[in-house]
């Protein structure tokens, strides 16, 4: 019984203690990044599905008006106002893409086409200055280029 009384027993007992004190510090730092990590990638998720779904209701909008998507004929009245509402929702959708975008390199893939094929309809409307004033200049050099590399 005198070996659990000696010195040397309780400076092994207090080293183990510190080891696993590190270890159970060690483990919560660990956890704590792997739930960083796991609640951002639950975010992205998310954001992209609330992007995809924004994109789907301004492409509804076009399939009940075709107009909206036709630059080659003249348009009344009603469909210009119309088609200026909807062209401003087409690119504020857009300037909120490349924002995302410029955050995230993964969504570039995916959404830089999408610029792309926006922009071949729609370029002319940007290109008005009343309308080239409701957008940053970030976002105008980067329509004016018209070159949607993906960053790698």
């Amino acid at each position: 019984m005198e070996i659990f009384l000696s010195d040397e027993y309780e400076t092994l007992w207090t080293a183990i203690s510190a080891i696993m004190s590190i270890l159970a510090t060690m483990m919560a730092i660990f956890a704590l990044i792997y739930s960083i990590r796991m609640y951002r990638k639950t975010m992205q998720i998310v954001h992209y599905g609330e992007i995809d779904k924004m994109y789907f209701e301004i492409l509804k909008e076009a399939l009940n008006k075709p107009f909206l998507l036709r630059q080659d004929r003249e348009r009344t009245l009603d469909e210009e106002i119309q088609y200026n509402t909807y062209a401003f929702i087409v690119w504020n959708f857009l300037e909120s893409i490349y924002d995302r975008c410029m955050l995230d390199h993964a969504l570039q893939k995916t959404w830089f086409p999408i610029i792309e094929a926006e922009r071949k309809i729609h370029l002319p409307w940007i290109q008005e200055d009343e309308n080239r004033a409701k957008f940053k200049a970030e976002f105008l050099c980067f329509i004016e280029k018209g070159t949607f590399e993906v960053a790698v």
